[in-house]
């Protein structure tokens, strides 16, 4: 990719230094879709995005808001292009856009035979870690240059604004506020956060009031987008994981480590193991999310067992499992870890329990396969998809089945099942290649995941000659609104307003709406959808009266 500042019309003659492809400056997981993703979108970036840049570098603003306005310029790119940046890619893109190089890049060239009494070169910005680095280089006037600022975490923070007092959650008026939050919806007189059993519908309707009287108390202006993160912030920490939830929204960790209140790991799908900044307050957090995790009667956690000495071993209901370690085991306090359910793996039992959906919606989507009806389900990154496909997969185990993916999640022992990848390098058969190859199997079930722009054409070709019995799972909205026509049944998966993903809705190939998640229950909009008739012929008419009514 070339420079990100490097423009058509540029002097020609100066050699401009490249920007560093995407996966050196930090790890990409290749085994996922999400780093092809952000490899494109990097790219994207680079060849649209340079004006922009250029702009913000030459504004003549402090050093903090030059990189807190490039942030928000690379943070809005991924965003638009349905990808959420985590704090550590974010800080090393920004760093990337705003090092040395792109200092040199951005400054006035000299006239031919004009005396430079300084480096163009000086940089921007510096970061505490390349301090030590530029102290020796040679300045050719030592006397008039002056030393780069050090930009610290405070660089990354928005400016202050006199409209609203809280802005984002690097601030520190979001961490006094969230704890005044947690604190006040956690008292001993809300019976649904006290006690061992909590309610969380119940104990997200006390956060929102409790945010409200805070909110009111103080004059503040909270933005929609930052009041609806403190509300699942404070919900987490009250009947959920607290940090571990946290890290755990980033998708690209498969496994979370805590040694201590504030030495905590994260396992990255690539196998990198990095210490991260958000950890537990103190002693006293960390083992009472630890007591949470290791009590069966917690919401959402199954207890395996426990051994004698303070060793707990647990399964999450979404699939994931780990370990807490307790004193006197462990004389510095609990240690534990949690791993994340694979997709793969997941059951439409799972998925219930999970309270993703309920049996009336896995009865349906159990009539749908078995009847061969066309199903698409779509969901931003992270949202269930890959698991809602094996979970029907899974549920219809002596069908013979044909997969097509980017990946392989899809790894289990079954017989009738066959397993095809497309290559995400271009080293061998393309997506719709195998999409053809895949049709000419003559499976009963074909089951397409990850289906992009660039495969929509030969997926509707495909559906328009009457095929059936394909299931196939989409990630872009406006792709899946263009596609949702042409199959009987769609599911929209998504996150509710308590934080967990969720089937949001359940609808026919008119758009009626069949399920609806409202009010934090699922309920049945109609008995009769559009492909009512074709499920009573092929035998499963009384399946689905009881399903709907």
């Amino acid at each position: 990719m070339n420079s990100i500042l490097d423009q058509a019309g540029a002097s020609s003659d100066a050699a401009r230094p490249e920007a560093r492809p995407i996966g050196r400056i930090f790890p990409l997981d290749e085994d996922s879709q999400r780093g092809p993703q952000l490899r494109d979108a990097w790219a994207g970036f680079g060849r649209e995005m340079a004006g922009a840049v250029r702009s913000a570098l030459e504004s003549g603003r402090s050093p903090p808001e030059i990189a807190y306005a490039v942030g928000e310029i690379v943070h809005n790119y991924f965003r638009t292009r349905g990808l959420t940046l985590t704090s550590y890619e974010l800080r090393r893109l920004v760093g990337e856009l705003v090092g040395p190089s792109r200092r040199a890049e951005a400054a006035p060239r000299p006239a031919a035979g004009e005396a430079r009494n300084l480096k163009t070169s000086a940089e921007l910005v510096t970061f505490v870690g390349q301090q030590a680095a530029l102290s020796s280089r040679a300045l050719v006037d030592e006397e008039n240059a002056a030393s780069p600022p050090v930009v610290a975490e405070a660089a990354f923070e928005p400016p202050p604004s006199r409209l609203v007092n809280l802005i984002g959650r690097e601030g520190a008026a979001f961490d006094r506020l969230l704890a005044r939050v947690v604190v006040a919806a956690a008292s001993p007189s809300q019976p649904s956060t006290s006690g061992g059993s909590v309610d969380r519908e119940r104990a997200f309707g006390i956060v929102d009031r409790t945010i409200d009287e805070l909110a009111a108390g103080e004059q503040l202006i909270l933005p929609a987008e930052i009041r609806e993160r403190l509300a699942r912030l404070a919900l987490t920490e009250i009947c959920g994981l607290g940090p571990i939830d946290r890290l755990l929204a980033d998708y690209s960790v498969r496994a979370v480590f805590v040694d201590g209140p504030q030495r905590v790991y994260v396992e990255r799908a690539n196998g990198a193991r990095e210490l991260v900044s958000d950890g537990f307050r103190d002693r006293a957090h960390l083992s009472a999310i630890a007591g949470r995790l290791a009590r069966a009667a917690t919401r959402g956690l199954e207890t395996l067992g426990s051994v004698p000495g303070g060793i707990v071993e647990f399964q999450l209901r979404d699939g994931g499992s780990g370990t807490v370690i307790f004193p006197p085991a462990a004389p510095g306090g609990p240690v534990l870890v949690v791993r994340r359910g694979e997709p793969g793996m997941a059951t439409l039992q799972r998925l219930i329990t999970s309270a993703m959906i309920d049996r009336r919606i896995a009865g349906l989507l159990r009539i749908a396969a078995r009847t061969r009806l066309n199903t698409l389900v779509t969901g931003a990154e992270g949202a269930g998809k890959t698991a809602l496909l094996a979970a029907i997969m899974r549920d219809q185990s002596a069908t013979r089945i044909v997969t097509l993916a980017r990946h392989r999640e899809f790894r289990w022992p079954s017989l009738a099942t066959v397993e095809l990848v497309a290559a995400s390098d271009g080293g061998g058969p393309s997506y719709t290649t195998l999409l053809g190859a895949a049709e000419r199997i003559g499976p009963d079930l074909l089951v397409l995941d990850s289906v992009q722009a660039g495969e929509a054409l030969a997926l509707v070709e495909r559906l328009s000659r009457g095929a059936r019995g394909t299931i196939a799972a989409v990630q872009s909205a406006a792709l899946a609104s263009a596609l949702a026509r042409s199959f009987d049944l769609v599911v929209r998966l998504g996150r509710s307003r308590d934080g967990h993903n969720r089937a949001l809705s359940v609808e026919d190939g008119t758009g009626a709406e069949i399920f609806v998640f409202e009010d934090g229950h699922f309920r049945c909009r109609t008995a009769e959808p559009s492909f009512a008739a074709a499920v009573r012929s092929a035998g499963f008419g009384e399946s689905l009266y009881l399903v709907l009514r």
